[in-house]
Order: C-alpha cells, then structure tokens, then sequence
C-alpha cells in the first residue's frame, strides 16, 4: 500500500533526529532508563493506580511514558508479588522470560497468550480465543527506547459481538482489534501489531514515533480520545517543564467506509485517510488539581482544492486549530475539550471532561433541542482501599454524549476503521458504570456493572438519529426538538464477573474465570446474552465487550 507524503516526510525526519541523538547519546549519557510507555490496559493499571494516582503530577494523556511518572514500576510491581513462597518467586511468575542486557543496553521478551474456552446459554453456543503472541521491549543507551508487540488470532464470539461483527456499520471488524476474515462457520481470524520508538532528546521533550493507540483521561472511558479502536501510526512530542505537560499528537486513519474510485483520487491505493493533529496542555494548579485543555482537528486527504494528503496548515504544535481552519476555508472537523481531575483524600480522587463539537451558545440557553449543540460530559469518582480494605477499589463514572457529536458531514468523523476514536457508544447514549476490584496477593477479583441508554437508528431507515457517528448529519431527523435517546431507544444491563489468578505480574498473565450477563431491550427487539468462560491470558490490553 502506498504511504502518504506526510509520514514518508516525518519518517525522514525523524530518522535524522534520531541517529543524531542516537549518537550523542551513546556519547554523553551514562544514565539508562526506558522511554517505553506503561499498558493501557484496565486490569494492569488496577495493580498501580493508587499509586500513580497519589505521586504522579501527570496522568490524563495514556499511555504513560515510564519514566515521566517518577516512579520505579518494576520494583512496586514486584514488590507487591513477592512472597515467601520459593516456587512463585521464580522468574518465570515474576518477570519477563527473556532477559538480554549489558552495560549499555537491556532487552525483554515474553510471550502473549489468550487461551479461552466458553459457553453462550442463550443460544448454546460455545466460544473460544486462541490467541499468541510476544511482547519485546528495551533500551539502547541513555536516550531510545523500543517496543514491539504481535498477537494472532482465531475466535467466536457470543451471540450479540458476533451480530454486532458482522453488522455493515463494523463490517468485520473485531472491536479494537482490526479486521477479521472468515473462520469455518462462525469464527474470525484477525491479527494486530504494535510498536515505536521512543527518544529522550532532552530532559523536557520525548519523541515517540510509531503504531499504537492513545487514550486521555482518568476513568474508564474517554469522550476525548480511547483506545477503543484499531492502532494508528503516530507521532508523539511530548514537552514536560514545571507545572506543564503539552503534547502534540499527529496521527493518520483509516476510513473503511468510503472507497475511493481512480475517478476522484486515482492517486491512492487502499482504504481513504483522514488525518488528525491533537494538543493537549495540562498543568498542575495544585496539589491536589490538575486541568487539561484538548483541541483535535480531523480532516480528509483531499478536504480542500488542491489539498492531498496531510495539511501543512495544522503543523503548528502551538496554534488554535479553530482560527486555522476558518482562514482556509476548511470543511474539517474540530473537537475541543477538558479534563480535571481532584486528588479529595490520598486514597480518593474525582476527575471529570466536557466535550464540544459544535454548539451554538444563543440555541443552548433557548433549550430548543437545536441539533447543533453537540457536547458530552463524564464525571467519576475512584476510592482505593475501600473500607480500610487494602486493594479494594471503588470506580464509579456516569458518560453522556448529545446526538450527532463526533459526526460529520465529509466523512471526517470522529472515527477510525469502522470504530470510534471517543467512547464506543458513539453518541445520542447516557452511561452508568460501577467496578468493584479487589486483589489479595496474586487473586483478583472484579465486578462489573453498566447500565446504557442510547438512541439507535432504524433499520432499514436513512434517517440518522444521531448515534452512529459515522453517518451524515444532514440526513437528521429534524433541526429542532432534538432530545436525548432520540430513534429507537434502547435499554442495556451488562454485568461482568471476573474472578482470576495472577501467574506473572509483568504481563499480567493470569488465569481468570469470566460470566456475563447482558440484557438489551428497545422499541424495536428483545437481546439477550448470558455468557461464561475460562482463559489463560495475558491482560495487557482493552477489549471493549461491554457496550
């Protein structure tokens, strides 16, 4: 597939600047740390949360660059799994299985498995993931650092992923994890690679370049930007000085949807691009008080006339995208948006965001359900060792999202291969979330409970109400009396159980036993899901199931 000039120009740039610092790296560090990012994963982060919660300045923009939360993972980590008993304390159960280092320089390798087998009681299906893979990570000097992953995949599902899979909205799509291919009957077979580099080129500026996902926010979900779709190459600056942390994200998407024909862009190969370019400031007003500011802008490659591939336009690390793309008459989409979070007690924190994608401010206050004012909120609460209970987490966190945000016009949606770049709900949704965790020693244990309400579109209908997002908003319903859950609305209870057992803390690796009970209910039709399983895993990585 032929690449964009963008990132053909920012890969040669980068590689100028990374053999530069490369060297003088080699020449002048005598310190060695990793570059390399934290798991974004929920259940990982369960093991160190309180603590970056407590003594990290900077938490919002995921993943976490290691050495940016001044703190020694590794050592808490494994701290918290050692124990006198001889046999778990083996490296096998402890740390990565491959280890190759020197003076200079340090390698790590394990395996990835995802070994399950399951039973869906609705509709007597019975599931199974076989998944394998590798992690590798390390350091070369005091400056780079690497990472690589790989997994494959077979699979079926229960009964409402598999519809949902195969719907023409997902196309195939297998939630976060790319696009599958026929497996005999019902099954998928899928695979996913990640990996960059990262470099230190100073004390206050770490570059990463690569393919992968990002995430933004406290809680949960992100109405700003999750990992809840596939990966996405990428280029990261991020800048550290006192109370600051600003980082600058360009990626490049795929949109699955609009083919391209050699009569309109005869140039391309492949699936359409749009592209995004992304700032976000947070600063330390406290102790306890952190905000941060976010603007993104998503355009196609062909947004304007005589415009193809990436926009010089929204280069600029320090700009308003908004002005920009006014004085060059751009079609494209602009999102902006905040997160707080408040630190009430070493052991509880709230953390909240807001999200506007347009809105006009003389139609909100009129209360007129303009279909125009286009915005979501998320607030939560966390508090850890819950009843002086240690390793006992309360998480509790409500989304809402108007109808049409994130959408567009020109295909440059808030979207990325067939999936969305915010909360997987899309729109036009209100969310309640309830996790319990808790873990003693290498046992972990977590209940999980979501009640949804969102307004879908009717099948069969052009008419959009706001919840797909990858639909044209000028195929709306009306341009007033817009309300929430407007189409058909719809019910869901989704309940999770996870009970497991940790075998190697470094890749979460663990043994877990998983029951599921969904119940969806609309105006249209009755679903309902009751499903279990047992796996062998290593839970490194979202996989968002439960919508």
């Amino acid at each position: 597939m032929k690449q964009t000039l963008f990132f053909i120009f920012l890969s040669k740039i980068f590689s100028k600047v990374f053999f530069f610092f490369l060297f003088s790296g080699f020449y002048f560090s005598n310190t060695y740390a990793q570059q390399t990012n934290l798991p974004l994963g929920y259940s990982f982060n369960q093991l160190i949360d309180k603590e970056i919660s407590q003594k990290t300045n900077f938490s919002s923009f995921k993943p976490l660059i290691k050495t940016s939360v001044n703190l020694n993972i590794d050592s808490i980590v494994e701290k918290k799994f050692s124990g006198n008993n001889n046999f778990l304390s083996h490296k096998l159960f402890n740390r990565h299985w491959i280890l190759i280092e020197g003076d200079d320089y340090k390698i790590e390798a394990s395996p990835l498995l995802n070994l399950s087998l399951g039973y869906e009681n609705i509709e007597e299906i019975n599931t199974f993931t076989n998944t394998r893979g590798f992690v590798l990570e390390g350091y070369i000097g005091g400056k780079v650092s690497f990472y690589t992953s790989f997994v494959e995949n077979q699979s079926t599902f229960p009964n409402y992923l598999d519809s949902i899979i195969r719907t023409p909205t997902h196309d195939y799509v297998i939630p976060g994890q790319g696009r599958g291919r026929t497996y005999y009957d019902n099954g998928f077979d899928y695979a996913k690679s990640s990996g960059y580099l990262s470099f230190k080129a100073s004390d206050y500026f770490t570059l990463q370049f690569g393919h992968g996902k990002h995430f933004i926010g406290n809680g949960y979900r992100s109405l700003l930007l999750s990992d809840n779709s596939f990966n996405y190459p990428f280029l990261r600056v991020q800048t550290s000085f006192g109370k600051f942390q600003y980082t600058n994200l360009y990626a490049e998407f795929q949109d699955l949807k609009n083919y391209l024909s050699s009569d309109n862009n005869y140039d391309y190969m492949g699936y359409a691009k749009k592209y995004m370019s992304a700032h976000h400031l947070s600063y330390k007003l406290s102790e306890k008080f952190n905000i941060g500011i976010f603007e993104s802008i998503i355009w196609k490659s062909n947004h304007t006339l005589g415009a193809n591939g990436f926009d010089i336009n929204y280069l600029n690390p320090i700009i308003f995208f908004r002005p920009v793309e006014s004085s060059i008459n751009s079609p494209d989409n602009v999102i902006i948006g905040l997160d707080l979070k408040y630190n009430l007690t070493t052991r509880s924190n709230l953390y909240a965001q807001l999200i506007f994608d347009e809105f006009t401010l003389n139609q909100l206050k009129s209360d007129d359900g303009y279909w125009a004012n286009k915005y979501g909120y998320q607030i939560g609460y966390k508090y850890y060792d819950l009843f002086n209970i240690s390793n006992l987490t309360l998480h509790l966190e409500r989304n809402y999202v108007r109808p049409y945000t994130y959408s567009h016009w020109n295909n440059a949606n808030y979207g990325h291969y067939n999936e969305e770049l915010a909360h997987p709900l899309g729109a036009n949704f209100s969310e309640n979330i309830l996790i319990l965790h808790y873990r003693k020693d290498r046992l972990d244990m977590q209940v999980k409970y979501l009640n949804i309400i969102y307004g879908s579109d009717y099948i069969g209908d052009t008419i959009s109400y706001g919840n797909n997002i990858y639909a044209d908003y000028n195929n709306r319903s009306s341009d007033f009396g817009i309300e929430m859950y407007n189409g058909n609305k719809t019910n869901v209870d989704y309940t999770q159980i996870n009970i497991g057992y940790i075998l190697n803390p470094s890749t979460n690796l663990k043994i877990d036993f998983s029951l599921v009970s969904r119940k969806l209910s609309s105006e249209a039709h009755n679903y309902n899901t009751l499903f279990y399983s047992i796996s062998l895993k290593s839970d490194l990585f979202n996989h968002y199931y439960d919508f």
